[in-house]
């Protein structure tokens, strides 16, 4: 997960994702708003290059 990683948060939230968590649950979990994880997840998405969050996910699992 390399092309991500300038954000500690965006791992974490990715990693989430991988887990089968909505949005709204892994603000619940991180003590965030939903537009913050949202956030996350664009800008992952702008980095990598990946649109969707079963790509996202991808990554952690490759990367594991």
């Amino acid at each position: 997960m390399s092309l991500l990683v300038d954000r500690a948060g965006q791992r974490e939230v990715i990693a989430l994702v991988a887990a089968g968590m909505s949005n709204r649950q892994i603000a619940e979990q991180l003590v965030t708003s939903v537009r913050t994880v949202e956030g996350h997840l664009f800008r992952a998405s702008q980095r990598t290059g990946i649109s969707s969050r079963e790509g996202l996910a991808a990554l952690v699992d490759h990367s594991q």
